[in-house]
């Protein structure tokens, strides 16, 4: 098989153009249609790998008419399109307001029962998730006034993972779970301008799961 023949073979099995092919090889059309009309007998192998990257075709094959035609284990068009399903967003609801202190802890400031600050549509499956809105500038670019922090508290929290604590001295803050040894818990700080802490176990009032921070225009009215 001639190198003409090896082109439009590539051609007819993959449907592409000679400008998208040149593309691909990182030549001209004009190239391309030289190797089909045989004018041009060679190819180099730089073209041919691009061909390879872009089309999953053996550049040895593609040179020199040898071995394989394809790459083994690279197929065009071998992967699937198979999104996995997003759940429904719900309405969280916004159980009060955390205002961002200079020191890098929050106020963290509850609603009256019953007496919210509307909703924040998010797709959680914790049916107690509850939604803090964030003012003040000292956690950005992590959080930027006015967003939203979506809590789960049912859900398990591991190392690794970003957690809303509160302490029983007051001061709330969000931090990644780095890890418990010996009574204490070691947190790390999601803005580098802060440091990393250790709290006894015993200071930390609640400690809950960050699923999300989430833009303003998520919030709704009640």
């Amino acid at each position: 098989m001639t190198l003409s023949e090896r082109i439009q073979t590539i051609l007819d099995e993959t449907g592409v153009d000679s400008v998208t092919l040149g593309h691909h090889a990182g030549v001209s059309k004009g190239t391309v249609s030289q190797w089909l009309s045989g004018q041009i007998k060679s190819i180099k192998l730089e073209y041919a790998v691009g061909i390879q990257n872009a089309l999953g075709y053996n550049p040895v094959w593609i040179v020199m008419g040898k071995g394989n035609k394809r790459t083994p284990g690279i197929e065009h068009n071998e992967i699937e399109w198979n999104p996995l399903p997003v759940a429904p967003s719900r309405a969280i609801p916004v159980l009060g307001m955390a205002q961002l202190g200079d020191n890098g802890y929050w106020a963290d400031i509850e609603y009256p029962v019953g007496q919210g600050d509307g909703f924040v549509d998010f797709p959680s499956s914790d049916p107690d998730a509850y939604a803090l809105k964030c003012t003040g500038d000292s956690m950005r670019p992590r959080i930027k006034d006015g967003e939203y922090v979506i809590i789960e508290p049912n859900r398990v929290v591991e190392p690794g993972d970003e957690v809303l604590v509160k302490a029983t001295d007051g001061r709330v803050m969000i931090k990644e779970l780095a890890y418990s040894r010996a009574g204490r818990i070691h947190l790390l700080s999601t803005n580098e301008a802060h440091a990393t802490i250790a709290l006894p176990k015993e200071s930390i009032s609640k400690m809950h799961y960050v699923g999300a921070i989430v833009k303003k225009s998520s919030w709704r009215p009640s």
